[in-house]
């Protein structure tokens, strides 16, 4: 690795952890700058803002969740379902090892003001995982198991359904809804978005689950008790 990469990656990870620890908005450039011991022109090489930088660590999170669903849906025993199923677990933004970054993404992409980051983590999830999706859809539509017309365009479809469910459910989870509202709106949720997925695969009925509800109610819960 050059030393201006691994400049770069250590200016990441100090700035993704004071971003947890104190916030981003409590977070300064100088923070970041005292905790590495580096220059002001050094920081400003690497990167021109704090927004730069927070745009970083979304797109190094984006690429992390690309190997896990690759190495997911290789794993994964069965058909294209099966497949399916492992890219869209792996790939949810709702895990157990993800609290922090998902509160950091609440402070920040799901605030009103938030539309350009949210856009930017669709854009970089969409590009890291479209051609794994592409590669389970031609093999659903050999077998037979998915029927769908120009299935090279419904990757992308049907990864924009999932990101429009994560983000609904952010959007609920900044709004700090009780527990008796929020769980049965989610369950509720995803039983739409499971369905219309399957819909536009011509998938068999039932076999599509996206995301596991009882991982999602658990962070879920977690994230509602710390607001």
């Amino acid at each position: 690795m050059r030393k201006g990469d691994s400049r770069r990656g250590q200016i990441i990870e100090a700035a993704e952890r004071l971003f947890y620890r104190n916030g981003y908005e409590q977070t300064s450039v100088q923070d970041i700058i005292d905790a590495l011991a580096y220059s002001k022109g050094g920081f400003y090489h690497h990167f021109e803002s704090k927004l730069a930088l927070l745009t970083a660590i979304c797109e190094a999170r984006a690429e992390q969740t690309r190997r896990a669903a690759q190495a997911a849906v290789d794993a994964a025993r069965g058909g294209p379902v099966d497949r399916l199923n492992a890219l869209f677990e792996s790939t949810s933004l709702y895990q157990e090892n993800n609290i922090d970054y998902i509160s950091l993404l609440l402070r920040v992409a799901y605030r009103e003001d938030g539309a350009l980051m949210r856009e930017k983590i669709k854009a970089y999830s969409l590009r890291a995982n479209a051609p794994i999706l592409d590669d389970i859809i031609a093999q659903g539509v050999l077998e037979r198991v998915f029927f769908v017309p120009h299935a090279h365009l419904a990757s992308e479809l049907v990864l924009r359904l999932g990101a429009q469910f994560t983000d609904e459910i952010a959007f609920q989870l900044n709004a700090r809804p009780t527990e008796d509202v929020f769980l049965p709106m989610l369950l509720d949720k995803l039983e739409l978005y499971r369905h219309a997925v399957e819909r536009i695969l011509e998938a068999p009925f039932g076999s599509v689950t996206l995301f596991g509800l009882d991982r999602l109610t658990i962070v879920c819960r977690t994230i509602l008790s710390h607001t």
